[in-house]
C-alpha cells in the first residue's frame, strides 16, 4: 500500500491569479495553456469525448509526474460537480488500476478541456492553481515501511469486524493499529477490537465515509491526524479536526478548526492553506502556520470580491504584516486571467525559460506610453524577475520592464 504526501505551496504574490512555477519537470506551454481557466457552466451537449479527457489528463500528470500514475475514467460520462460538467479521473500510483485512486484525482471540464484537481470534499480547483501539482516531487511516493504495513493489516482486520458487526458502516483504519468510526455525535478511536477513546463533537451533516473521515498529517509531526466532515456543501467543506499525540497514543480535539474552509496540509512547507469560495467569482484563500504553542495563526490572505457591478477587488495580506488591493472590471478581471494561463506564460517559456519558483501576479491596469496595458509581474523565487505590459486592445503586444522600475526597455510581439 502506498501513499504520497501532499505539496500544497504558498502564493507568494498579490492575486495569485496566477500560474504558479512553470517548471522544466516537463509542463509545456500547450499544456499549461489546457490546465487553466475560470470555472465554466456545464452544458447539455458537450465537445469532448471522455477518450479526450483522459488523454488531456494522462498528458498534464505526465508532465507533471512522469511514469508515477496511472489514469482511467471514473464513469464514461461527464458528471454535474459545482455547476461543471467534467468527466472525473482515477489516478492510481505506477499505473496499478487495482489500487485506491490518488487524491486529489482529476476532472476534465467536457465543454472546455479545463483540468481541475478533484478532492474528494467534492470540490474543484483549477489545477493550474494548486501547487501540489506544481510543486509535485515524484520521489514523495513512498512504501509503507514493513511495521506500518503490519499495524495497518491489523486496524483493517479490527475494522473488518466493526462494519460486520453493525456498529459503523464505514471505519478508518490507522497506520498506528487504531481505527477510527463516527456517528452524528461521537468520534470512535478502536484498538485490538476495543474502544479506547469516544470524542464528542459538535455534530455533522454527512455520512461517515472515505470522503469526509480521513486520515491526515495536519501539524507535520509525522503522525495521522484524523479529520471528520462537519458539512459539505458545492464548494467548502469544513472539519473538525483530532491531532494525534504520540507520547499518550490518542487524539485530542483542536477547537475551533471546523471554521477553516476546506484545508489543504502541505508538508513541503509544513503549512496549511485554507480555500472559501463565496460565490462563483468570489474566494479567498489563506495560509496557516502551527506556533509554538501548538495553535494556528494565520500567515498570508488573498481574496477576490465582485461587487454588484461587476467589478472584482484583489487584495493580499502578506506575511509581513502589509496590506495591498486593486480594482478591475470583470472583464480586465478575466481577460487578464486568460493571458496568464497561455499568452504570458508560453511568451515567458520561450524567452526565460522554465522555472521551477515561477508566478504570475496581476498588478491591475496601467497606462504606459500612453497605451491601457494590463500590467503583470512575474517573479523568480519571489523575487521580481520582469514586469509584462500588455496592450489591452492587440493582446499579443508586449513593452517589457525587465529591471522593474515601472518603464518598458523593449516592445516585442509574444506570438513571434
Amino acid at each position: 500500500m502506498k501513499k504520497m504526501k501532499r505539496m500544497m505551496g504558498i502564493f507568494a504574490a498579490l492575486a495569485v491569479l496566477a500560474l504558479g512555477g512553470c517548471s522544466d519537470a516537463g509542463e509545456t506551454s500547450a499544456e499549461i495553456e489546457e490546465i487553466r481557466g475560470p470555472e465554466s457552466t456545464a452544458s447539455s451537449e458537450t465537445v469532448l469525448t471522455g477518450d479526450d479527457a483522459v488523454s488531456r489528463a494522462e498528458t498534464f500528470i505526465e508532465g507533471i509526474a512522469p511514469g508515477v500514475f496511472g489514469v482511467s475514467l471514473r464513469n464514461p460520462e461527464p458528471e454535474e460537480i459545482d455547476g461543471t460538467a467534467v468527466y472525473v479521473m482515477n489516478l492510481q500510483v505506477d499505473g496499478n488500476l487495482d489500487a485506491a485512486s490518488y487524491e486529489p484525482t482529476l476532472a476534465v471540464d467536457a465543454d472546455s478541456g479545463v483540468i481541475y484537481s478533484y478532492y474528494q470534499d467534492g470540490t474543484l480547483t483549477p489545477a493550474a492553481e494548486d501547487d501540489l501539482w506544481l510543486t509535485f516531487d515524484a520521489a514523495s511516493v513512498q512504501e509503507l515501511t514493513p511495521e506500518e504495513q503490519a499495524s495497518l493489516a491489523e486496524a483493517e482486520s479490527y475494522a473488518s469486524e466493526v462494519v460486520d458487526g453493525g456498529t459503523a458502516d464505514y471505519v478508518l483504519a490507522l497506520k498506528t493499529g487504531q481505527y477510527v468510526y463516527a456517528d452524528a455525535e461521537n468520534l470512535y478511536v478502536g484498538y485490538g477490537g476495543e474502544t479506547v477513546q469516544t470524542l464528542a463533537h459538535g455534530g455533522t451533516e454527512v455520512t461517515p465515509d472515505a470522503t469526509t473521515l480521513l486520515a491526515r498529517d495536519m501539524n507535520f509531526d509525522g503522525s495521522e491526524d484524523v479529520l471528520l466532515a462537519a458539512s459539505a456543501g458545492t464548494a467548502n467543506t469544513y472539519y473538525y479536526l483530532w491531532l494525534y499525540d504520540p507520547a499518550e497514543g490518542n487524539f485530542i480535539a483542536y477547537p475551533g478548526f471546523e471554521e477553516l474552509a476546506s484545508p489543504t496540509p502541505n508538508a513541503s512547507t509544513s503549512r496549511i492553506t485554507t480555500y472559501e469560495r463565496g460565490s462563483a467569482a468570489d474566494y479567498t484563500q489563506s495560509v496557516w502556520q502551527w506556533d509554538d504553542t501548538g495553535s494556528l495563526q494565520m500567515v498570508s490572505q488573498y481574496a477576490v470580491v465582485s461587487d454588484e457591478s461587476g467589478n472584482v477587488t484583489v487584495s493580499e495580506t502578506a506575511e509581513d504584516g502589509s496590506t495591498s488591493s486593486f480594482t478591475v472590471t470583470a472583464d480586465e478581471y478575466a481577460a487578464a486571467t486568460e493571458l496568464m494561463s497561455g499568452s504570458v506564460v508560453d511568451f515567458c517559456i520561450s524567452r526565460y525559460g522554465g522555472s521551477e519558483s515561477r508566478t504570475f501576479t496581476f498588478e491591475g491596469m496601467q497606462t504606459v506610453t500612453d497605451v491601457s496595458c494590463y500590467s503583470i509581474l512575474m517573479s523568480e523565487n519571489g523575487e521580481p524577475a520582469v514586469r509584462l505590459f500588455i496592450d489591452e486592445s492587440a493582446t499579443y503586444m508586449v513593452m517589457l520592464d525587465e529591471d522593474c522600475d515601472g518603464t518598458p526597455e523593449e516592445t516585442v510581439n509574444m506570438q513571434e
